[in-house]
């Protein structure tokens, strides 16, 4: 997310805020971060289906908190993603 969606204008408190919050970091085994890499909502989810819509939500309050935008695909690939939690 920081450099593609807004964060190349933050300044280093934000980016060492960004890096620290606890609502933006999740543990995860290495080949799940691995296949993630930098990859949005658009490219990857996690394989586990019964967690994408935390991890969604968690990641759209991530951005929102942040002032971090999304693709309009990434856009509809988490408001599917949410819609599939009702």
């Amino acid at each position: 997310m920081p450099g593609k969606k807004g964060a190349q204008k933050w300044d280093a408190q934000t980016r060492l805020e960004f890096a620290n919050d606890p609502l933006n970091l999740l543990a995860s085994d290495g080949s799940a971060n691995a296949s993630k890499g930098d990859k949005d909502a658009a490219t990857w989810l996690p394989p586990n289906k019964g967690f994408r819509c935390a991890y969604v939500s968690r990641q759209t309050q991530v951005k929102a908190k942040y002032g971090a935008w999304m693709t309009p695909a990434e856009h509809a690939a988490i408001a599917k993603t949410l819609r599939s939690c009702l």
